[in-house]
């Protein structure tokens, strides 16, 4: 019987390669990028939703992020501009959030890491829209702009805030 207390320890899980065992049990099946990569994906996505459809439809967003790939209008709103724009959404979400947990794990400060992020992804996108006339940034209003930063940075801290918790918790052998 294994008592639990402070003179003893409870055993950490076993690896998940031994060989005695049935199924192996892994302490972190995800990474920070992924956790905080699904996170602001989601958020934001929510975010564009939301702006889209108050600015007259719920794709609009979407269909300027697919035009500039496929260099048509956005007001056309095609389904596959529209999906386009989504999955190139999606995966710049998780490049951002790859970068902004780099920048965390080497200043050790989550906001500071946010707050660089969001700036590069603002500039980021007033230069896409400077040199191509499509984007997000041609589309949006500034203050629906400033908002769609408000809710990356937010989800960038929050994400990572439980990524890097999680990751302390979870026992390792």
């Amino acid at each position: 019987m294994l008592r639990t207390g402070a003179a003893t320890r409870e055993p950490a899980l076993e690896r998940a390669l031994d060989p005695r065992l049935l199924w192996g049990v892994r302490g972190q099946s995800y990474t920070a990028t992924i956790v905080v990569g699904a996170l602001t994906a989601s958020a934001t996505t929510g975010a564009l939703v939301a702006i889209g459809h108050r600015a007259g439809h719920a794709a609009l967003p979407f269909a300027a992020i697919g035009a500039v790939l496929f260099q048509r209008d956005a007001s056309s709103g095609a389904v596959g501009l529209v999906f386009a724009g989504f999955v190139f959404h999606v995966i710049a979400m998780f490049v951002w959030s790859y970068v902004c947990v780099r920048l965390a794990e080497r200043t050790g400060s989550r906001a500071l890491a946010a707050l660089t992020v969001t700036a590069g992804n603002f500039i980021a996108s007033w230069i896409v829209a400077v040199t191509s006339g499509r984007g997000l940034a041609s589309e949006l209003t500034l203050g629906d702009r400033l908002l769609f930063s408000l809710v990356f940075a937010m989800s960038l801290v929050v994400g990572m805030r439980y990524a890097f918790f999680a990751s302390r918790e979870a026992p390792t052998s």
